[in-house]
């Protein structure tokens, strides 16, 4: 069991830089930190993420028992959690869909994002920051892709009244990640994987590999199938069909 320690900032560059901060100054597992708005907040690459009030910004300390290997699926692991928050308050109407590696998506639109950076130099226990961006109420502008808001889909909810809820998912699947990996968490997320069975491009680096996106196996790498069988990708980004690859 976690022990969740919050604290809520009204302003600040990056809950991720502040986490970390912490974390090398020897701040124990558990630590949350929340802001009402980030001033540079940001997404995979280092692309910029803009987070307006009105939303959900945390970050979350984790020095997991398993090696730096298996911790890139806590991705997976808090992007369930946050799905299962949210369903848990929504019911399941609102359809949400895991985009790997670290995308909400409720009818196609980014409602979420997760960001994992390791602080660690000892590959053997790694100490993870997890970030996480909500859109409760505002969703960024100017997006090459299509953004909602929980309020657009007809859930008022508050950032604390989610935050509680998340905690307590994140709490029960970390323990499950820790005790058995993320194998033992797969089923659940496949149940919600957004375009599985479908054509797929993955955009790595300067390459583009497609095939037809088929499962996420318990490394959690994507697997996908084409002429030449099956390949698997532990990283890139995912465009399909109905999706433009810019």
């Amino acid at each position: 069991m976690v022990v969740f320690s919050i604290e809520t900032l009204p302003s600040v560059g990056s809950t991720n830089d502040v986490v970390r901060e912490r974390a090398l100054a020897g701040a124990p597992e558990g630590l949350v930190v929340r802001a009402v708005e980030q001033l540079a907040g940001r997404g995979r690459h280092g692309r910029g993420w803009g987070s307006p009030p009105g939303n959900l910004y945390l970050s979350l300390l984790l020095r997991p028992e398993r090696p730096l290997a298996e911790a890139a699926t806590l991705s997976l692991v808090i992007g369930l959690s946050l799905a299962e928050a949210i369903a848990d308050a929504a019911g399941p109407s609102l359809g949400l869909r895991l985009k790997w590696p670290n995308d909400l998506l409720a009818g196609g639109a980014k409602l979420a994002g997760i960001l994992l950076e390791n602080v660690s130099t000892d590959t053997a226990r790694p100490v993870i920051v997890a970030g996480l961006g909500v859109n409760l109420r505002v969703a960024p502008e100017g997006l090459p892709y299509p953004a909602t808001t929980l309020r657009a889909l007809g859930l008022e909810i508050t950032p604390e009244g989610l935050l509680e809820r998340l905690l307590g998912q994140i709490d029960r699947d970390y323990a499950l990640w820790q005790a058995a990996g993320f194998g033992a968490l797969r089923g659940r997320w496949l149940e919600r994987a957004q375009g599985l069975g479908e054509p797929a491009s993955v955009r790595v680096g300067e390459r583009t590999i497609s095939g037809r996106f088929v499962d996420v196996d318990e490394a959690g790498r994507l697997v996908l199938e084409g002429e030449a069988g099956r390949r698997t990708l532990s990283a890139g980004e995912v465009f399909f069909a109905s999706e433009a690859a810019l």
